[in-house]
């Protein structure tokens, strides 16, 4: 048995999308900076990709690329849940000892020379219940202590923590504290008093509360390429480029210009030439708007010769699905923006903001008193 200086940390959301994934790289980072050897793992994944030997969950690619770790990825997700997964396991009438044995094993190696490991869950307290790996049953299995993050306001996340906390405490799961996030900064002070007076009421610490920050919800050109499965025409170095917003190109190229403004992506047909220059043309003569501006084709259509050769002859990043443009836009203004290895600003801003919101002492203290 690995014995660490502090018992294992687990990040539980009260939803999907709560920044589960942005507290953890956060409090990872800080931990290091603190001198402790942190080390991190996401016992149960949905979103795999081939890292590899591994194929793990986007979230520990980021993680350990960020963080520099050096433990094995397998061990940091040992189970992952593919589409179907759920199905297969409820009419094979397996059992679930074999999937908690994976995530032992692989706390085992994770922890193995480090001070406190910062594990992170999948959605709120009671997701993969279907297959018996519960956040707060995964959280029992590994001893860990649960920071549980809210979203924003004052009635909805007292609401959701109280049904989240019924599940960890049914499994004997010790909450060490609360963070709040994504709050508008004009309220950041109000909510943050009136969130610590409840929550002091419950014995539960309120850890930090964190400001909401546009730039953390913005798609870059690259995650849009892997979530709607586009074809890159151009600009394989700059997919970077953040997009703040999409603008559909149907009307002629002079009503359009006007809207190539910082993060714009225009989605315009394929066959519509005049509008593709207007919009390379304005990245690359427009000094205001040089380097901000994307394009996705639509239609399953690319540009005549002559126009590809100007595209090719910029730096604007082009990507083309076979979809219509209305399926395209749609698509896109469902995703959610997730942080990238590559996305340094992202990074350095989730550094940042735990650093500065985040009573870390209180962190660390609280899971000491929690070992008993």
């Amino acid at each position: 048995m690995v014995t660490s200086k502090y018992p294992p940390l687990y990040i539980a959301g009260t939803g999907q999308h709560s920044g589960k994934t942005f507290v953890s790289l956060g409090l990872v980072e800080a931990l290091i900076e603190r001198g402790l050897k942190a080390h991190y793992m996401k016992p149960v994944g949905q979103r795999a990709i081939q890292w590899g030997e591994d194929r793990v969950d986007n979230d520990v690619v980021l993680i350990h690329e960020v963080c520099h770790l050096r433990t094995r990825p397998g061990m940091a997700n040992p189970v992952t849940l593919p589409s179907g997964f759920t199905t297969q396991f409820l009419t094979s009438g397996e059992s679930s000892t074999p999937l908690m044995r994976r995530i032992e094993q692989g706390f085992e190696a994770v922890s193995q020379d480090a001070d406190i490991v910062v594990i992170e869950g999948t959605g709120h307290a009671g997701v993969g219940s279907v297959v018996g790996l519960s956040n707060a049953e995964v959280a029992r299995l590994l001893g860990a202590r649960a920071v549980i993050v809210t979203g924003a306001g004052v009635g909805r996340p007292i609401d959701e923590f109280a049904l989240n906390r019924a599940l960890f405490d049914a499994r004997g799961v010790c909450i060490t504290g609360v963070i709040a996030n994504k709050i508008q900064s004009h309220r950041l002070a109000e909510i943050k008093q009136l969130l610590e007076k409840w929550f002091a009421a419950q014995s539960v610490p309120l850890l930090g509360a964190l400001p909401f920050e546009p730039a953390l919800t913005y798609l870059t050109v690259r995650q849009i390429v892997g979530e709607i499965g586009a074809q890159v025409v151009n600009g394989e170095d700059v997919l970077d480029r953040r997009v703040r917003k999409c603008i559909i190109g149907a009307a002629p190229a002079h009503r359009l210009l006007p809207f190539l403004e910082e993060g714009v992506l225009a989605i315009v047909p394929g066959d519509r030439d005049d509008l593709i220059l207007a919009a390379v043309s304005c990245d690359e003569l427009d000094p205001e708007a040089a380097g901000t501006v994307a394009i996705c084709l639509t239609s399953g259509i690319l540009p005549q010769q002559s126009v590809m050769r100007i595209i090719k002859e910029s730096r604007v990043p082009v990507i083309a699905s076979e979809r219509g443009t209305y399926d395209v836009a749609s698509e896109i203004s469902s995703l959610v923006a997730k942080t990238m290895p590559g996305d340094v600003a992202k990074v350095e801003l989730a550094k940042q903001l735990i650093s500065r919101y985040v009573e870390l002492d209180v962190l660390l203290d609280r899971l000491l008193e929690c070992r008993a």
